[in-house]
């Protein structure tokens, strides 16, 4: 079993980003919960999704304290909390950046605000990252995740164009997380 935490703020797509990544590993015969995490919602305020991805049942049903892999959708989270707390210590850090910097001994980083504004993913303002990140999530989780299965649930998710736009995302995080050194 691999445990996620998702950090990101209201309106980034966190919640929808850990549906997907369990519906995805389901659709491939595997098991995962998501646990949305999150108080008085409003955009922009902190939201974190808890994913669990096994080749088995699983039997465990609470929080994810202590976290294989972290995905921070917004790095500005860092002035207002620690989003890699209780995060294992070989676990790895997936974040949404333009600018790369090692926060973790295992740092990844894919510019999905970018990519999502390349695509046009914006709403009111705001670049909705989550399938990009959960495109980068998929190569870092290949063992649970399979890329077609996931732009698949996207669509479904997502009927029509917007659904398109939604799997180009993946699929562009997918290919454009790398490995800070």
């Amino acid at each position: 079993m691999i445990e996620l935490s998702i950090k990101g703020r209201g309106g980034q797509g966190v919640v929808t980003a850990g549906e997907l990544l369990v519906a995805s590993s389901i659709s491939e015969g595997f098991y995962g919960q998501s646990i949305p995490f999150y108080g008085g919602e409003r955009r922009g305020a902190p939201v974190t999704s808890e994913v669990r991805l096994s080749k088995e049942p699983i039997f465990l049903h609470r929080r994810v304290y202590n976290p294989d892999v972290v995905a921070v959708f917004d790095a500005s989270l860092f002035s207002v909390m620690n989003p890699l707390e209780g995060l294992k210590e070989n676990g790895k850090v997936l974040m949404n950046s333009s600018n790369p910097r090692k926060v973790w001994r295992e740092t990844y980083v894919v510019d999905a605000t970018k990519i999502a504004q390349d695509i046009g993913l914006v709403i009111a303002g705001w670049a909705v990252v989550n399938t990009a990140m959960v495109g980068a999530l998929a190569n870092l989780l290949k063992e649970y995740v399979d890329l077609d299965a996931l732009e698949e649930v996207v669509k479904e998710e997502f009927p029509g164009k917007l659904g398109e736009m939604n799997a180009e995302a993946v699929s562009l995080g997918y290919r454009g997380v790398k490995k800070v050194d």
